[in-house]
């Protein structure tokens, strides 16, 4: 087991007795991947027992998502309430130090948890909303490889946190079933404020995950219109060389009764008639709007 994993142990029975086995329990417990779920433990003597997973999103932006997922792990019963993290930090910092005082029950610790978490995703969907304004303006105005490299990892920490919100949300929904616990905790305004953030969590994954959408349409567009502008550009540079390759052309045939054909200036007219005639197509088609 990872060896920067913390455990905490809270028990309101000095002699309950541990016949868990953590290897079995907590395997994979240090992985984005792990699952959300609430379920009961057999083969022990704990009563009342659960074991909760849910996952929590870390402070550290310089990682990847898939880093910055950490799974906390709560084992629960009446007498005894164990925390598994590999998040530092979380129990003391998140937990005791800004909910120390409302912590008085194993139902009220695995509760403020729960809101602490929300309380990152709803931070870091924020600091996705300013990445989605950047982008929005950036695809008004650039299709470099840049911005669509950070449009690519938007989308994928979007993608991220919308499957693990919503494996969260089933366990949440089987825990707020569960009468045992919502009895021992006895706080319908805490349960409240949880479910008001994780409603609050869902709906903005929803709205950016449209946004993020959107800017991608906007930036295919965008290189959609630059590639036909290109491309009319392209056909009009066509069209004015065309002009004086057509008269050289026509002048260049081993016929008689061409104009110029005996006068030593002969060949100097056709360059500067050519000039002129591609000139004109030139501006004409510059004024002209292949818009409509």
């Amino acid at each position: 087991m990872d060896c920067g994993s913390i455990f905490s142990r809270f028990s309101s029975n000095e002699s309950a007795k541990e016949d868990i086995n953590y290897d079995d329990i907590f395997i994979g417990s240090d992985e984005a991947e792990e699952v959300s779920r609430i379920e009961h433990l057999r083969q022990t003597k704990l009563n009342n027992n659960l074991s909760l997973v849910f996952l929590n999103l870390t402070a550290n932006t310089e990682k990847r998502i898939e880093q910055r997922i950490a799974p906390v792990s709560f084992i629960y019963s009446d007498t005894l309430l164990i925390t598994y993290t590999s998040t530092k930090g979380f129990v003391t910092e998140h937990l005791l130090k800004k909910w120390q005082s409302q912590l008085t029950s194993f139902e009220y610790i695995i509760a403020y948890s729960i809101l602490t978490i929300y309380t990152h995703y709803i931070k870091e969907l924020k600091s996705i909303k300013d990445k989605i304004n950047q982008l929005d303006q950036a695809a008004r105005k650039t299709t470099e490889n840049k911005e669509l490299f950070r449009l690519a990892d938007a989308e994928r920490d979007i993608v991220y946190l919308d499957h693990t919100l919503k494996d969260q949300h089933d366990t949440l929904e089987v825990l707020w079933r569960n009468k045992t616990f919502l009895n021992k905790l006895e706080d319908d305004s805490l349960v409240y404020d949880i479910q008001l953030r994780q409603r609050h969590a869902d709906k903005m994954i929803r709205i950016y995950r449209d946004l993020l959408e959107t800017i991608g349409g906007l930036f295919s567009d965008m290189m959609d219109n630059n590639l036909n502008h290109l491309m009319k550009y392209l056909d009009s540079a066509a069209l004015g060389i065309s002009i004086p390759a057509l008269i050289s052309g026509i002048w260049g045939m081993n016929t008689g009764g061409l104009p110029g054909k005996d006068s030593a200036l002969g060949f100097f007219i056709i360059i500067v008639l050519a000039m002129i005639l591609a000139t004109i197509v030139a501006i004409y088609l510059s004024k002209k709007d292949f818009s409509k």
